[in-house]
């Protein structure tokens, strides 16, 4: 008989070793170093900053768990552990109960996909879901190629958001960021990928901006460092008007180039199983899928705070 409780209830040696086996995971599956992010999290868990759930199974230990934050009105659900597909449904039930939950005006979640059946689960639960595949390509010295445009520079976030506004439709209410499409919320984005630590750390040396006129960029591709020799592309934009231009297959050139030259042994990216166009792209610059992650959204019982948001 499986039980959920809050994890704030859990012992902390317990969620030592929930996160020991987290981040053997993601090391094995992701070639990603996740080790330095669980200590952040556990400091929020104790402080009572972030809710969370865990799963007992009968011999009362933790079989599986979750954890989440309200911001700015939205749930955001992070990792999702379960044995089986009853205890996702059991676990995504009892997230979903949560006051934060209830109070959100949007749930999202954006997470590692291998919890049994966690797209059922949330479909069924009225979800909308974006499959996202988890790829990635050895690096190899070769030759330099060349890099178009300049290293990435902070005083590059604007027009990347700027840049990044113009590259999507405006509303996407199954778009985990921005969907409001505002300007606001794509600064946020940039400055999540490039300020925080949960897609790596920002490398910026490795990372491209390509100047168009006026002070706007033409593209952009924002690189971070997940540790076990993998550079992350967090971010790959070009400005629709140049698309099929091959500016973007010149940009993964030199980012494969530059990679190398650094030290990584992979590059790996998350793309949208929708988005074919990309898909093409990176399947000719040699990139195969790993895993798989799963993006859902969700309106939440709140969701009348927002009148901005379109109707269903």
């Amino acid at each position: 008989m499986l039980r959920c409780e809050p994890w704030a209830e859990a012992h902390g040696d317990e969620m030592a070793a929930v996160y020991v086996a987290e981040a053997a995971r993601w090391r094995q599956t992701l070639d990603w170093d996740t080790t330095s992010l669980w200590p952040v999290l556990e400091r929020a868990r104790a402080a009572g900053e972030m809710v969370g759930l865990v799963l007992r199974g009968p011999g009362r230990g933790i079989v599986g768990w979750s954890y989440a934050a309200l911001r700015d009105g939205e749930f955001h659900c992070g990792a999702f552990a379960a044995p089986n597909a009853a205890a996702t449904a059991l676990l995504v039930d009892a997230l979903l109960a949560l006051p934060e939950a209830r109070a959100a005006w949007r749930i999202v979640c954006f997470a590692f996909a291998d919890a049994p059946d966690l797209s059922g689960v949330l479909a069924a639960r009225g979800f909308q879901i974006d499959p996202h595949e988890y790829l990635s390509r050895p690096l190899a010295l070769v030759p330099p190629a060349r890099r178009p445009g300049r290293s990435w520079d902070v005083r590059d976030l604007d027009a990347t958001a700027d840049l990044l506004r113009a590259s999507y439709p405006v509303v996407d209410p199954a778009r985990p960021f921005a969907p409001h499409g505002q300007s606001s919320e794509w600064r946020r984005y940039v400055s999540d990928l490039v300020f925080g630590h949960g897609c790596g750390r920002f490398r910026p040396s490795l990372s491209i901006a390509v100047p168009g006129a006026a002070g706007a960029l033409d593209a952009v591709a924002i690189v971070t460092d997940l540790g076990a020799g993998s550079a992350h592309l967090a971010q790959l934009a070009v400005r629709p008007g140049l698309r099929g231009s091959g500016l973007g297959a010149d940009l993964l050139a030199g980012l494969v180039s530059s990679g190398a030259a650094a030290g990584f042994s992979r590059l790996t990216l998350l793309v949208g199983a929708g988005n074919t166009a990309a898909r093409r792209l990176y399947a000719r610059a040699g990139f195969d899928a790993r895993a798989g992650f799963v993006a859902a959204t969700r309106a939440g019982v709140a969701r009348g705070v927002h009148r901005d948001w379109p109707a269903a």
